[in-house]
């Protein structure tokens, strides 16, 4: 979809702010005209009816023989005081009589109300009135709210709900608007690449649109770039793997061929020995074509396996090793099912790269010591040594990924993928891994517990 040429996000604030204020300003407006409408109606007096009213008797109630109350101004109540300060009348409220003497005598005056004082011959008159507007209607005037507090409440309301109901709109307009990046956002959370930008019309945001939909072409290429090389690499390696089976499979032949030969029962061992770990190379080669030809890699899933079939193999594995190594294997085995559920090659692999470092590590002429105990729905696998044991920063850090600690147990640089990879394992069958030295051996101590049981 093309881009139009869109408002900014300031010149809509801009309409919100004017629209707002145009409300405003009508609301001022109409509430002018109401309370006009009101006050010529004769609905609502205005605030100076009541001092208009008084000026209009004020010579009567000053003129006549006698006071009485059909000459006092409608909204105002009225004191008469002798020249002593006698009360002779009225309908003031108490409190408001001390207040009317004090004007009537001195002239001050004090509270909410205004006061006037007619002088009569040997009285007073002081008349009570605000400066408000009022109900023209009694009954409003006494049960209701006065009218001036009634329209200050009425535009406070209004007021607020001009300001909440613009904003709303407003929030929900940048809303809907912003909906086009949170589509563009999604879509390249979702790795999908192929969708078509739907401009907002605001410029801030379509710039923002057009930077993600740049960077949504350049992921796009470099993602394909890196498929291609992906794809050249598993080429590479599923080339490379169907070439080593060739000398393998000389190796295993001949090796074969070497068996039906005259041999002494220590060469027939070795001969064993090169044809089973030849048939296991070309396992892992077989594994490593099918995951070269897997686009999510090799299926890592549990499978049931025999327990003396897994026990039996790491054994003829270990027992390889301690003939290249002239190590003696201590073993120590107790488990009660027939069968477990396992990554049956992983957790091989894995246990195997813990032994194969205790053979690297140990002395030779010494001995490996090895645990094989069933607890809790785990199998544990126990490898002690007889070299140096772990340094303390090995036992930190000794199942990262590509650790190495130059004076670890031999001396040699020691690099950590052997028990980096079987930590890996066991997580991923629910165990775990634990490094330590050995108080038997004086050497480094490994255990490794793999469930056995489908979660």
């Amino acid at each position: 979809m093309g881009r139009i040429r869109g408002n900014t996000l300031s010149g809509i604030f801009m309409r919100y702010v004017l629209v707002m204020l145009g409300a405003l300003f009508t609301l001022g407006l109409c509430t002018v005209l109401i309370f006009n409408i009101l006050v010529n109606m004769g609905i609502i007096y205005p605030a100076n009816y009541a001092e208009r009213k008084i000026n209009e008797a004020y010579d009567l109630i000053q003129n006549a023989d006698k006071v009485t109350e059909d000459m006092i101004p409608p909204l105002c109540h009225y004191a008469i005081f002798s020249i002593g300060g006698a009360i002779l009348g009225g309908d003031m409220s108490e409190d408001s009589v001390e207040i009317a003497w004090n004007v009537a005598n001195h002239g001050n005056a004090s509270g909410n109300y205004f006061y006037k004082v007619i002088s009569r011959p040997n009285e007073y008159v002081v008349l009570q009135y605000s400066l408000t507007p009022q109900y023209h209607s009694a009954f409003l005037r006494e049960h209701f709210i006065e009218p001036q507090k009634l329209m200050t409440i009425m535009v406070i309301l209004s007021g607020i709900a001009i300001i909440i109901l613009p904003s709303l709109r407003f929030g929900k307009k940048i809303k809907e608007k912003m909906q086009s990046v949170m589509n563009a956002v999604e879509n390249i959370k979702n790795q999908n690449l192929e969708y078509e930008v739907s401009y907002s019309g605001i410029k801030e945001l379509d710039d923002c649109l057009t930077s993600i939909d740049d960077m949504r072409i350049a992921l796009k290429v470099s993602l394909e770039q890196q498929w291609k090389t992906e794809q050249d690499k598993n080429r590479q390696m599923s080339a490379l793997a169907h070439d080593i089976k060739t000398p393998l499979t000389v190796v295993r032949g001949n090796a074969e061929l070497l068996f039906e030969m005259e041999l002494t029962e220590e060469q027939k061992n070795m001969v064993v020995y090169i044809i089973n770990s030849t048939i296991q190379i070309q396992n892992y080669v077989q594994k490593l074509i099918d995951v070269t030809k897997t686009a999510g890699g090799y299926p890592n899933m549990p499978e049931k396996v025999i327990t003396k079939d897994l026990l039996d193999d790491i054994q003829k594995q270990t027992s390889g090793l301690a003939e290249v190594y002239r190590l003696k294997i201590n073993r120590k085995e107790q488990w009660n099912s027939e069968t477990v559920n396992i990554m049956y090659d992983q957790v091989i692999r894995a246990v195997m790269n813990i032994i194969q470092n205790a053979a690297e590590h140990s002395r030779e002429g010494g001995a490996i010591n090895i645990y094989i105990e069933e607890k809790n729905e785990n199998l544990i696998f126990t490898v002690e040594d007889t070299g140096n044991g772990f340094t303390k920063e090995a036992l930190m850090h000794g199942t990262e990924q590509f650790f190495m600690d130059d004076t670890s147990r031999s001396g040699e640089a020691h690099y950590g993928i052997g028990l980096f990879f079987a930590k890996t394992v066991a997580e991923k069958h629910g165990g775990r891994i634990l490094l330590s030295n050995s108080e038997e051996t004086g050497g480094a101590r490994v255990e490794i517990c793999f469930s056995i049981r489908p979660k």
